[in-house]
């Protein structure tokens, strides 16, 4: 049951949502975030287990031979392309429980005992949720291709038609303009109506995608510029990540290879053992490790942080749609009248 009236939007707290929950709740929103590294970085490990031999072993044979067979390659790789089906349906559920995680800790303020992921009854709407939301962006592939593929079409008939006129041109570079900006604000405006969806169907603990235009409706330029502000934010996040990354990189290099400088600098050509022990030198070395660490951990946490201020908008939307920050509506409740006037109180 949707309140008659919603409150006004609020730039600042739809932007922010996620962070006014973490100060909300800070040790639920430590456990999740605990939680999701900690699935990552089994993740990572496993990768790094069953990946690092299969590169080592590539890397030897292009040392071996600058020209290797395509089937010594994948034998090499044999261990890893068979666990990667595995590791992608791992990384999805993780994805998803960690998705389902944050929007009850974002819509209904409630964080799991012991490990906060689960696989219940809201992820699995959730899931079919994100799976109509991924058949709606194909099917926008689909529809953008047969969009410009018309206006290719016309474009090229009004070619032919003038032989190459100026005024062809203006009109098809016209034309361009309006078909590439009218997509890009449609498909903006389409995206942002379902913007609400994941967190309404977790907030009212039922399938409320669509629900999601209800809730986004007369907000929808406010929705567009938060979401811009957001990736502006990611936009700089990312160049000081990359920074941090390179910093990190760099100096887990310069120490794994400090003890070959010396036949480096010295320009002497090594032989394929002396190149596989370097390649495994650098890799397994402490430096590179403690390097590849800092690296991952950075990534993890920026990620962690932009998907939570991202999927924030949606929730605050729903939370706003759906009567504020106390328990959520549903269809269920029934008019006071139907159970007749209270008593008064003496």
């Amino acid at each position: 049951m949707t309140p008659t009236t919603e409150a006004k939007y609020d730039f600042t707290s739809a932007a922010f949502w996620f962070f006014k929950c973490v100060g909300r709740n800070p040790g639920g929103a430590f456990s999740i975030a605990l939680w999701q590294i900690i699935a990552y970085a089994v993740i990572i490990g496993a990768l790094l287990v069953f990946g690092l031999p299969a590169i080592q072993s590539i890397l030897e044979l292009v040392a071996a031979n600058d020209d290797p067979d395509p089937g010594e390659v994948f034998a090499a790789a044999g261990t890893l392309l068979a666990l990667s089906p595995v590791i992608v349906i791992v990384s999805i559920l993780v994805a998803l429980m960690a998705q389902g995680a944050w929007l009850r800790f974002m819509t209904r303020n409630e964080v799991a005992g012991g490990i906060p992921f689960r696989l219940g009854a809201d992820e699995g709407r959730l899931f079919l949720v994100n799976l109509c939301l991924w058949a709606f962006v194909i099917a926008g592939y689909v529809a953008a291709i047969l969009f410009f593929g018309i206006v290719v079409a016309v474009t090229v008939g009004i070619n032919s038609a003038a032989d190459g006129a100026v005024w062809a041109a203006l009109l098809n570079g016209l034309i361009w303009f309006v078909a590439v900006v009218g997509f890009t604000v449609a498909a903006i405006i389409i995206c942002v109506r379902f913007a609400a969806g994941p967190a309404l169907t977790v907030r009212q603990k039922g399938f409320r995608l669509f629900h999601s235009f209800a809730a986004t409706k007369r907000i929808v330029g406010w929705l567009v510029l938060t979401y811009f502000v957001l990736l502006l934010i990611a936009l700089v996040g990312s160049m000081i990540l990359s920074i941090v990354q390179q910093i990190a990189v760099m100096g887990g290099m310069m120490g794994a290879m400090a003890p070959y400088w010396g036949d480096l600098m010295a320009g002497n050509e090594p032989d394929p053992e002396q190149v596989r022990e370097m390649i495994t030198g650098i890799i397994t070395s402490p430096a590179a490790i403690i390097a590849l660490c800092v690296m991952l951990l950075a990534q993890v946490i920026f990620q962690i942080v932009f998907e939570g201020l991202w999927h924030g908008v949606g929730a605050y939307t729903a939370v706003r749609h759906d009567g504020g920050d106390g328990p959520a509506e549903t269809d269920l409740s029934a008019p006071a009248e139907s159970v007749g006037t209270a008593p008064s109180e003496g």
